[in-house]
């Protein structure tokens, strides 16, 4: 089954100021690097999702704030989807860029795992995708009174009773 990353709006403007952390309270982007380069040593597919709705932004965003993290700049040919709503999938193109490269399945990370990334990953399982999700590689907004250490692991067990896999760091995502 051929598969893809999904690289979901790990966008400056939304790390900026922001305090998401992945569960180990480590770094996204660099958790996402690594599947990046793991996807590309393998051959997978990186598709990136943007958040594209200014509303959502502050206002003066520059323009390099508003496009994925210079760090995980997509590659010649790779897709980017522009999204105007939580979902990768509502009202945008990329369903069609999955059936066009024939892509069956999709290992997501990124941002938010309490917005964006639940929202795609719940759609991809409704669109028919086998879905996973990468958990050392999601990030969500933490607070002292709701941490994501106690946050990540909720939408963890609810995405994995929806039949969503849930990847473990040393799980390889892309094994065929």
């Amino acid at each position: 089954m051929k598969t893809a990353l999904m690289v979901i709006d790990v966008q400056p403007v939304f790390l900026d100021g922001s305090d998401f952390r992945t569960i180990g309270g480590d770094d996204l982007v660099a958790k996402c690097r690594v599947l990046i380069e793991q996807a590309r040593a393998a051959g997978v597919p990186v598709v990136y999702v943007e958040h594209a709705d200014v509303d959502d932004m502050p206002e003066g965003t520059a323009p390099e704030a508003k496009v994925m993290h210079p760090d995980l700049a997509p590659g010649a040919g790779d897709p980017v989807v522009h999204k105007m709503f939580g979902s990768g999938f509502m009202e945008t193109t990329l369903d069609d860029v999955l059936k066009e490269r024939g892509i069956r399945r999709f290992v997501a990370c990124g941002l938010s795992s309490y917005g964006c990334v639940e929202a795609t990953v719940l759609y991809g399982k409704l669109y028919g995708y086998d879905v996973a999700v990468a958990a050392n590689a999601i990030a969500g907004p933490h607070s002292d009174e709701f941490p994501v250490t106690r946050g990540i692991p909720i939408f963890l067990d609810a995405w994995k009773k929806a039949g969503i896999e849930i990847l473990e760091s040393d799980d390889d995502p892309f094994a065929t």
